[in-house]
C-alpha cells in the first residue's frame, strides 16, 4: 500500500478541525489571624506579571510548588454593586470597567440581597486569566461577618464589606512559576470573539485529541525507514491550517516537538510549558502580591486591616495596585425611586455604592481609580503615623500606559481597557506583623469625623442578627412559624429552601430528596420540626416547610432567584428537610452594606502625583 498524499491528509484535517466552524489562612471574624504572631515567608509566594497568554495583560503566578487543594493566595474581599443597571447605566458616556471584572451574585451568595446587581471580587478572584487547556484553580465561597462589630453601636460596620475570606484553591499541582488559570465559562469567550479571537474551548481540545489518535494511526501505518521524515513532513503540512483561524486549529500543538508531547499527554496538557515562567524572570519583571496579609485591624471601627507578612524595607513594595478607572464618580450614585413614575429620581441621591470606599479620587476631579488587588484593599488610614504611600508604578510595568497621565478625562472615557497602575511603597521599615497604613487625605478624614459625630444607630438594631450568623451553626434548631410568634427572629431574617415553581406546576406535598438541593433557592416558612438520632448518636433536626406565595413574597420584600412565585391560595409543602438544605438569609437591602446614610467617601490621591490633565472640577 502506498502512502497517502499530503493533500489528501490535509483535506481530512480541514474537515476534522473545521476551519469554518463557529466557534492561606482564614481571615474570618473570629479570625485565625493572630496579628501578633506571624509565620514569616522570606521569599515571595505570589507574583503579578505579564500573562503567558499573548495580549491578555496581567496574570498571577505562584512562586512556590503547589499541590492539589491548596490555597493559592490570601483571601479576597467581595463588594456588592447594587442595581447598577437601574441606577447608572443609561446615562453613562463611558464603559464601566468593573462590569468586565464582576461576578454573578449567585456565585457568592448575594442573589437574595438585591433585585439586580453584580459582585466585585477585589483580589485574585478577578485577576487570573482563563486558558481552557490549563485550568488549575477555582474560587471557593466567601464568609460573611463584620469582625464582631454591630450596627447598634459601631458606625464603622457600614463602611466596609462583610463578604470576605474567599479563597482561590488549586485543582491540581502547579509548578513554581506556573500561571494561575480559572474557568470563565464558555459564554464569556463566545460573546467576545471580536475582542478575544477564536480561543479554544474544552470541546475543541477533545476534537483535536480525536484527530491526534487518527494521526498516530497514520504514523504507525506509513512511517518507514525509507521515509524517516514522513511524520514531520506530514505535521508541517498539517500545521498550515493554523492560517485558518478557528477554535479547533488554535487547539493544535504549536510545533512538531509539542506534537510529541500532545501524543503522550493530550493536546491541552501539551500547552503547559508555555504557562510557566522562571522564578528569576518573575523576580525581575513581576511584582510581589503577598508582602501583606489580612487580619483584624488594630483600629476597631476599621474592621479588617493589612499586616506585613515579612520584613518590608523603606522604599520596598508593599503591594501592587493595577487600577480600574471610572471617569465620572456619579456612576456610583444610588437614587431614590420616584413614587409616581417608579423610575429613578436623579434629584434625590439615596446613597452611593460601597465600592467608592475602595477607590482613590481627587477633590478637583470626577475621576475614580480603583485598585483591584488583594490584600491592598485592606490597607487602612492613618494621618498621624502612616508607614506607606501610593506612587505611580514604574514605566514599563505591564498594563501601565504612562502616557495616559498626560491625557484628559475625555480620553480616559474612550479607553475600555486597563492602563493605569500604582504601587504601595513603604515610607519606613515595616516589621513582620505590623499593620500597614496610608494617609487617605484631609478630605476623607474630615468626612469620617463628621459621619461619626452625626451617626445614630438604625431603628430596631439592638437585636439585629444576620442570616449568615444563624447559618454558622447548623446544630441549633430553627424556630417554627408558631414559635416565632412569641420568640421572633430579627426582622431581616428569612429562610430559603430549595424549590422551583413554574406556572402550572400543581400544589401538593413532597418528601425531601437529596437531588432537590440542585434546585435554586425559594423563600419558605418552617411549619414543624422533629429531632432524629443519626448513626453516630448525634441529634439532627428535620423540618417541614411551606413555600411562600406571591403576596407573601412581595409583602416581605423578598426575591426569587429563579422561576415564578407560588400563586396565592396554593400550598406547596416540602417535608423532612435536613437543616443543611435550609438557608437563613437576609431580606433584600437589609445587610449592613445596603443601609442608607452609610459612610461613603473615596480615598484621596496625593496632590503631588495627581496629573493636572485630570483636573476637571
Amino acid at each position: 500500500m502506498t502512502a497517502p498524499t499530503l493533500c489528501t491528509v490535509l483535506a481530512c484535517t480541514l474537515l476534522i478541525l473545521g476551519t469554518n466552524s463557529n466557534d492561606v489562612v482564614d481571615a474570618s471574624a473570629s479570625s485565625s489571624h493572630d496579628n501578633r504572631v506571624v509565620v514569616e515567608h522570606p521569599e515571595c509566594r505570589l507574583f503579578l506579571a505579564e500573562s503567558t497568554i499573548p495580549n491578555a495583560g496581567l496574570g498571577i503566578f505562584t512562586g512556590i510548588q503547589l499541590g492539589q487543594n491548596e490555597s493559592i493566595a490570601e483571601p479576597d474581599l467581595i463588594v456588592p454593586l447594587t442595581d447598577y443597571e437601574w441606577n447608572a447605566r443609561e446615562d453613562m458616556d463611558f464603559h464601566f470597567l468593573w462590569i468586565d471584572y464582576s461576578w454573578m451574585v449567585s456565585e457568592v451568595g448575594m442573589e437574595t440581597d438585591m433585585y439586580d446587581g453584580s459582585a466585585l471580587v477585589i483580589g485574585t478572584g478577578c485577576m487570573p486569566n482563563c486558558n481552557y487547556a490549563l485550568i488549575n484553580a477555582y474560587e471557593g465561597k466567601p464568609s460573611y461577618n463584620h469582625v464582631n462589630l454591630h450596627r447598634s453601636k459601631d458606625p464603622g460596620v457600614f463602611g466596609f464589606t462583610g463578604f470576605h475570606n474567599q479563597k482561590m484553591i488549586t485543582t491540581q499541582s502547579i509548578p513554581a512559576g506556573g500561571e494561575i488559570f480559572v474557568a470563565y465559562g464558555e459564554h464569556w469567550f463566545l460573546t467576545r470573539s471580536d475582542d478575544m479571537g477564536t480561543v479554544p474551548l474544552p470541546d475543541n481540545f477533545e476534537i483535536v485529541d480525536d484527530f491526534l489518535k487518527r494521526f498516530r494511526k497514520l504514523k504507525g501505518k506509513y512511517q518507514r525507514s525509507r521515509n524517516p521524515d514522513f511524520t514531520k513532513d506530514l505535521w508541517d503540512a498539517i500545521s498550515f491550517v493554523h492560517n485558518y483561524e478557528t477554535r479547533n486549529t488554535n487547539a493544535l500543538p504549536r510545533t512538531y516537538e509539542d506534537l510529541q508531547e500532545a501524543l503522550a499527554v493530550g493536546s491541552a496538557r501539551s500547552f503547559l510549558p508555555y504557562s510557566v515562567r522562571s522564578l528569576d524572570w518573575l523576580k525581575e519583571h513581576g511584582r510581589c502580591m503577598d508582602n501583606i496579609r489580612p487580619g483584624n485591624s488594630t483600629i476597631k471601627q476599621a474592621g479588617r486591616g493589612a499586616f506585613a507578612a515579612r520584613f518590608i524595607p523603606k522604599g520596598g513594595l508593599v503591594a501592587p495596585g493595577p487600577l480600574l478607572h471610572i471617569p465620572n464618580k456619579t456612576a456610583l450614585n444610588i437614587y431614590e425611586i420616584d413614587p409616581y413614575t417608579e423610575m429613578r429620581d436623579t434629584g434625590r441621591i439615596y446613597g452611593k455604592q460601597l465600592i467608592l470606599n475602595y477607590c482613590f479620587g481627587h477633590r478637583k476631579s470626577t475621576l475614580l481609580l480603583c485598585p483591584y488587588t488583594s490584600p491592598s484593599a485592606y490597607i487602612n488610614h492613618s494621618s498621624e503615623s502612616p508607614n506607606a504611600r501610593v506612587v505611580w508604578a514604574k514605566e514599563g510595568t505591564p498594563n501601565f500606559q504612562h502616557d495616559w497621565l498626560n491625557d484628559d478625562i475625555d480620553f480616559l472615557k474612550t479607553m475600555e481597557v486597563i492602563g493605569l497602575s500604582i504601587d504601595f511603597i513603604a515610607t519606613r521599615d515595616i516589621q513582620p506583623g505590623e499593620e500597614v497604613f496610608i494617609d487617605y487625605g484631609r478630605e476623607w478624614e474630615e468626612a469620617w469625623d463628621a459621619y461619626i459625630k452625626e451617626w445614630k444607630s438604625p431603628e430596631v438594631s439592638q437585636n439585629y442578627i444576620s442570616g449568615a450568623e444563624l447559618q454558622s451553626d447548623l446544630s441549633i434548631p430553627l424556630r417554627t412559624s408558631l414559635e416565632q410568634q412569641t420568640e421572633p427572629y430579627s426582622d431581616n431574617v428569612v429562610f430559603y429552601c430549595h424549590y422551583e415553581y413554574y406556572q402550572g406546576w400543581p400544589d401538593g406535598m413532597w418528601k425531601w430528596e437529596a437531588s432537590w438541593e440542585e434546585m435554586p433557592l425559594y423563600p419558605c416558612k418552617i411549619t414543624s420540626r422533629k429531632s432524629i438520632i443519626d448513626k453516630d448518636g448525634n441529634v439532627q433536626y428535620h423540618y417541614d416547610a411551606t413555600m411562600l406565595t406571591f403576596s407573601e413574597v412581595i409583602g416581605s420584600n423578598l426575591v426569587i432567584p429563579a422561576g415564578d412565585a407560588v400563586p396565592d391560595g396554593e400550598n406547596h409543602i416540602m417535608t423532612e428537610i435536613p437543616r443543611s438544605a435550609i438557608e437563613a438569609r437576609d431580606k433584600m437591602y437589609t445587610k449592613n452594606e445596603y443601609m442608607p446614610k452609610s459612610f461613603r467617601h473615596e480615598m484621596m490621591m496625593p496632590d503631588d502625583i495627581f496629573p493636572d490633565s485630570w483636573i476637571n472640577l
